[in-house]
């Protein structure tokens, strides 16, 4: 009797312990991967294992210390977002081939409107007048062409260093300059690409803090 429950028990300990295994030995760059996209909730998860928090249809996991979020509506991976950090970055090739900028480079803006051809539409949650409720944030959208099956890639910088600081300054002096103030305050710049040019150009240089992957993304609107 003493050794079946010496068995039962050591059966029960492995099992439970199988979601840490397979979250200790998934990689980046098998979780953040194209072929992750469409697939179902619970495959990701056998390989990213078991969510550490999940709010509705939203999951994050942690992967070799880096934070992924995967969008499963109706139990399928629709979209994948990872926070980027000088060690953890993020190879976008098997998302969107050949119009991804090189993965061992930090990831700029510059750098994906130079390898996509460019083309990237910027909104931000504000520019003017934020208060104190969260940082602001900047965000450019690339729509990919048939060839990746259309597929979009959203950049995001939080405004909080002073190089994303300033360039949010830039772009938000020229539209104030041609549009008035209360086109900024009322971010009604996401509802037209008139200033993407110069949005372009002002955050040219400045590392993206995430990037999120998929179809169809949510941005901010006006």
């Amino acid at each position: 009797m003493r050794s079946r429950a010496l068995s039962g028990f050591c059966c029960a300990l492995t099992l439970s312990a199988l979601p840490n295994l397979a979250l200790a030995q998934a990689t980046v760059a098998q979780v953040f991967n194209g072929e992750m996209l469409g697939t179902n909730l619970r495959f990701f998860e056998s390989v990213a294992g078991v969510a550490r928090t999940s709010f509705g249809d939203t999951h994050t996991y942690k992967v070799q210390g880096c934070e992924i979020t995967a969008t499963a509506g109706g139990g399928t991976v629709s979209e994948l977002r990872m926070e980027l950090s000088p060690t953890c970055k993020a190879d976008l090739s098997t998302f969107i081939g050949d119009f991804a900028p090189p993965a061992a480079q930090p990831l700029t803006f510059g750098a994906m409107a130079r390898s996509s051809g460019g083309g990237l539409e910027f909104y931000a949650s504000c520019l003017s007048m934020c208060g104190n409720a969260a940082d602001p944030s900047v965000y450019a959208l690339w729509q990919g062409p048939r060839a990746v099956g259309f597929t979009e890639v959203l950049l995001e910088v939080v405004l909080v260093d002073d190089e994303a600081s300033a360039a949010a300054g830039h772009w938000s002096e020229a539209m104030q300059k041609a549009k008035g103030d209360d086109f900024v305050v009322d971010t009604r710049f996401n509802c037209e690409r008139t200033f993407d040019e110069v949005a372009q150009a002002s955050f040219d240089k400045v590392k993206v803090n995430a990037v999120t992957i998929g179809t169809e993304l949510t941005k901010p609107g006006c």
